[in-house]
């Protein structure tokens, strides 16, 4: 089961993190045995997370991610989503 956030602005960011909490605090009392097969991704066009603000605050949202292992892509856009049914 994957989750895929769509840029890395303030929004996405802390959506990213509250989906993360949620999964690990209250999804896995009921369902742990799914915790294994669930990613979350957040993709990013520009260089950084957080474009607009500092960069310590960039550094220190995606050091959090990157313990909480979320997948962060920097540098890619995403073009299409598709549905392949």
């Amino acid at each position: 089961l994957s989750f895929v956030v769509v840029g890395g602005g303030p929004t996405s960011c802390e959506f990213a993190a509250e989906l993360h909490d949620f999964i690990t605090k209250d999804v896995s009392r009921l369902y742990s045995d799914l915790l294994e097969y669930v990613t979350i991704h957040v993709v990013e066009a520009g260089p950084a997370l957080l474009g607009p603000f500092d960069q310590a605050l960039q550094n220190y949202a995606l050091g959090l991610f990157e313990k909480r292992k979320v997948d962060v892509k920097l540098g890619t856009a995403v073009t299409a989503v598709e549905d392949f049914e």
